[in-house]
């Protein structure tokens, strides 16, 4: 049975991130997003932060017809870590949104000449 109180939403959208370690060192890495909700995210990456580390991302999601995007900015804490299907390292994690922030952006779109 699923327990989740929001819909999750199929999405392939590239991403970067960023965590605070010990000492308050960031730490920044990509990954690629594989689901959102209101509540949550999961993010496939090689360079997963810790569980419970707090962490930052901004996401664009380009409307090409529109000639915009919609930027997301958000703070998000990892709830859990995957393995990957060898087990050796973790594939990717999942955060639980705390705040976000959307917005639409007019988007510069440069054409070469025919």
């Amino acid at each position: 049975m699923d327990r989740r109180r929001h819909g999750r939403y199929d999405l392939e959208a590239p991403l970067r991130f960023s965590w605070k370690g010990p000492g308050d060192v960031r730490h920044r890495a990509e990954g690629t997003i594989r689901n959102i909700s209101v509540g949550g995210i999961f993010i496939f990456t090689d360079d997963p932060p810790p569980v419970g580390a707090r962490v930052r991302f901004c996401v664009y999601f380009r409307s090409f017809l529109a000639r915009s995007r919609l930027v997301m900015q958000t703070t998000a804490q990892v709830v859990r870590a995957e393995p990957s299907p060898q087990g050796k390292a973790p594939a990717g994690f999942a955060a639980a949104l705390k705040t976000y922030i959307l917005r639409n952006e007019k988007e510069v779109v440069e054409q070469e000449g025919f």
